[in-house]
């Protein structure tokens, strides 16, 4: 029934071009009056005189358009030509956003995300392409560096996405690890995170210990910051181990009878931690002689002297004979 109308309608048509007879004064073959424009598929006419002349074209919602102009439906803008038939053409020529004209091809930045105009199907459309990073646009996959991060164009969403970090100039992927100063961190999509200390060009993790010279010293990593604390000492006995010893203990080193106490002492303005002998010790089969720092003790007819020089180290000294009270007195010690 439709295609038996149109062809009634274009029967008509070419009657009233070519110049059939009129029905009236300017009358159109009943198709309308002199003056009126009537519309036909996607075309236009202007009835006058009683025959039909091609005026423009007609867009998908039915709107006007001048042989020579554009009209525009959604986000396609069409041109119409005169064809060789000598009927109005009308034809696809761009896409068009916010009334700015987009050629085929072409990538433009959005208010959300990038697009570019291409076939889609028998018709042109805004196919969305790409991402927006500060009114540009950027392809999927492609990558952006703003402050201290990587953001990827993520075809999911159609959104940047943080997916690395930027040290010292260079990019970095998320899980990557990479060292500045005495700490190293792991690139994550929050940013760098610390992950821990180094050491002696070593990574060490949190509650990793290590040593600087006789002390034991623990990484730390707090309040997305990266320290290091003094939570130990070390002991070397005679047997050439290496023991680790807390803040605030004592122990025994030397071979017998000539020993010392050691204290582990910290020093918690400079982060750190001092060895120092408190006491000289004289061990015998009678038992343990402890001697502080000063002071002498007679043993079997002999004195003993606990001795300390200007550098805080102390020496166990013997005074002999009959006079070695008074030796060990005249030395500077006392009786303790």
């Amino acid at each position: 029934m439709h295609s038996s109308i149109v062809c009634v309608f274009i029967a008509l048509a070419a009657t009233a071009v070519f110049g059939a007879p009129e029905r009236g004064p300017g009358n159109c073959q009943g198709l309308g009056n002199n003056g009126d424009l009537i519309d036909s598929a996607t075309a236009y006419y202007l009835c006058q005189d009683g025959k039909l002349f091609p005026k423009g074209c007609l867009t998908p919602d039915q709107k006007r358009f001048e042989i020579g102009q554009t009209g525009d439906y959604k986000d396609t803008r069409y041109s119409c030509s005169l064809g060789s038939d000598g009927k109005p053409a009308i034809t696809q020529k761009a896409c068009v956003r916010g009334g700015t004209e987009v050629a085929v091809g072409q990538q433009i930045a959005g208010d959300k995300n990038a697009v570019t105009c291409q076939k889609d199907g028998d018709n042109l459309a805004l196919v969305v392409s790409g991402c927006v990073d500060g009114g540009k646009a950027v392809n999927f996959n492609d990558k952006v560096t703003k402050d201290k991060f990587v953001y990827t164009c993520d075809k999911a969403g159609a959104r940047l996405v943080i997916s690395g970090c930027v040290q010292n100039g260079k990019s970095l992927n998320n899980g990557e690890a990479f060292e500045d100063g005495a700490a190293w961190y792991n690139c994550t999509r929050q940013g760098p995170k610390p992950a821990g200390c180094i050491s002696q060009g070593k990574r060490l993790n949190e509650g990793d210990r290590f040593f600087e010279k006789d002390v034991v010293m623990e990484c730390n990593v707090d309040d997305n910051k990266v320290s290091t604390r003094a939570t130990g000492c070390l002991q070397h006995d005679t047997s050439g181990s290496t023991i680790e010893r807390n803040l605030g203990c004592y122990w025994v080193e030397g071979q017998e009878p000539l020993q010392y106490e050691w204290n582990c002492k910290h020093d918690k303005a400079a982060n750190t931690a001092v060895k120092v002998q408190t006491k000289c010790m004289y061990r015998v089969q009678k038992g343990v002689y402890d001697i502080e720092p000063g002071c002498f003790r007679t043993i079997d007819k002999a004195a003993f002297g606990c001795v300390k020089a200007a550098s805080g180290e102390l020496s166990l000294q013997s005074f002999q004979g009959p006079d070695a009270d008074k030796a060990a007195s005249g030395a500077g010690l006392r009786a303790c």
